[in-house]
């Protein structure tokens, strides 16, 4: 069934200090049940000249990964379904027609989505979602989806057998060339991060070609729960939720082992890499991120803010904040699209929740 979604009129707000998070019932081992960030930790001055922040579409049903199309954007939503936005801000809620369904638990269900390169004349795109049942494994899959401008339909599957669980699913997709990067959680089994035979706690470079096998796939390991992946001039950039604080974002080469759960933060040991930033004692719990010439942008769940680390002098600039929960933001040109994510469980909904943003930075 398709849902209209009407277009926001309410402005976002800069400046001023978030709310509180909502934990809800459960206080599960995950980035989300720490105190909000320090202060301190933030820096201001930046040379980012940031314009005034505003609604695109509201009313999104748990919002997690927002794509630009041709036309407009796709929202992915995580119980289930793809919101289509064109670039007048017309907003049809539409299912996703899958041979295992999505199974929405804790911080699983439909996740990451990618469009390939070819999508305009394809249809073609990627997505990551938990399936399973609560009286079998969870488990994880990504799987490509063709869309025919009504419908998003599963035409074939990529990897499935991912385990998963509760929390720390992993989930974030994005294309480059030739391969699907894909990031995966720990699935609550800390060791797996550090198996080998496991694709739990990594993050995967597959070949659209499918030539290989899926351990074969590995790019790095030692990763608790990544949610962010971003990729310039051959530098890929990774956001990861630590266990207690000491949020990362690593620099991703191909064999690194980042530690998790043998190091975290920037705690140091032989054949492990410390995280290129790290955000101390109190969480921020990051999610999506883009990248360009001089920034990474990150957003973040627990710390409710959009921030720029400059790539240089890792300098932290809050570009946003006050609307609560961020979950992922995308680059086009001097503008930022991001997705609040206050339906999720843990945040504070407002009227009209969830809603895609946007906001100059040049």
């Amino acid at each position: 069934m398709k849902r209209q979604i009407g277009v926001v009129t309410l402005l976002f707000l800069i400046g001023c200090t978030p709310e509180s998070t909502n934990e809800g019932s459960e206080q599960p081992p995950t980035e989300e049940s720490v105190e909000t960030t320090d202060e301190s930790s933030i820096a201001e001055e930046s040379n980012l000249n940031i314009g005034e922040v505003t609604p695109i579409v509201e009313n999104l049903d748990i919002p997690w990964s927002i794509a630009r199309t041709p036309d407009g954007w796709f929202v992915s939503e995580r119980g289930g379904t793809i919101t289509v936005i064109d670039d007048s801000g017309r907003a049809t809620q539409s299912a996703v027609n899958l041979k295992e369904d999505v199974f929405e638990i804790g911080e699983g269900g439909l996740l990451g989505i990618a469009l390939s390169d070819d999508f305009e004349s394809s249809g073609i795109l990627y997505a990551y979602h938990t399936y399973g049942s609560s009286g079998r494994d969870v488990q994880n899959r990504v799987v490509e989806l063709t869309w025919d401008g009504e419908r998003f339909e599963e035409t074939d599957v990529v990897l499935d057998e991912i385990p998963g669980a509760r929390f720390h699913n992993g989930g974030r997709l994005l294309i480059d060339g030739e391969y699907l990067w894909v990031t995966t959680g720990d699935a609550l089994v800390p060791e797996l991060a550090q198996d080998e035979s496991s694709l739990a706690g990594k993050i995967l470079r597959i070949p659209l070609s499918g030539e290989g096998e899926p351990t074969d796939w590995i790019y790095s390991l030692g990763h608790r729960n990544p949610q962010g992946l971003s990729r310039i001039d051959d530098v890929l950039y990774a956001s990861e939720h630590g266990a207690s604080g000491h949020d990362e974002v690593n620099v991703i080469e191909k064999g690194n082992n980042y530690g998790w759960p043998i190091i975290e933060g920037n705690e140091q040991q032989e054949g492990l890499v410390t995280p290129w930033f790290e955000v101390g004692e109190t969480s921020w719990a990051p999610s999506g991120t883009a990248t360009d010439e001089r920034y990474v942008y990150m957003a973040t769940l627990r710390n409710e803010r959009l921030v720029a680390i400059d790539r240089e002098t890792k300098q932290v600039t809050t570009i946003v904040e006050g609307g609560g929960r961020i979950r992922d933001v995308w680059l086009d040109d001097d503008t930022l699209y991001f997705i609040s994510n206050n339906t999720d469980g843990r945040g504070n909904p407002k009227s009209q929740d969830d809603k895609l943003y946007q906001v100059t930075i040049r």
